[in-house]
């Protein structure tokens, strides 16, 4: 009689293992689309974000200029907002790694890896 059982007790544990492998595919496939959303819209975010702020930015350098011409020749007033904005490159270049690089790899990192779940709560039930 246990001869008769475990031949349909393989099948029971192959068709469980078989549908627990498609379903792992399935999860895997959705989180690997969340997480290209996640990023994609940040990207794009930050894409859209860049061209206002860097429109903005040249509106706002003119009337700084202008205003400075009042009280500076023109040539000179102009020359101060592009040295603002060579200072403003340096400190970014190089700072780039705690001020760049760092960030983002932290978000990328926050949205691809799952964070560890804590060891003492499951001790602990």
């Amino acid at each position: 009689m246990q001869q008769s059982e475990q031949p349909g007790g393989v099948k029971s544990l192959l068709a469980t293992v078989s549908e627990y492998l498609k379903l792992l595919i399935e999860d895997t496939r959705l989180n690997f689309a969340e997480k290209l959303t996640r990023i994609l819209s940040a990207a794009t975010l930050f894409l859209l974000l860049t061209i206002v702020i860097t429109v903005a930015m040249v509106f706002l350098s003119i009337a700084v200029s202008v205003a400075l011409s009042v009280a500076l020749r023109p040539l000179w007033a102009f020359i101060i907002v592009a040295g603002f904005y060579i200072v403003l490159l340096a400190v970014l270049f190089f700072g780039r790694k705690i001020l760049i690089v760092n960030p983002i790899a932290r978000f990328i990192s926050s949205i691809l890896i799952d964070p560890p779940a804590d060891k003492n709560t499951e001790e602990d039930v």
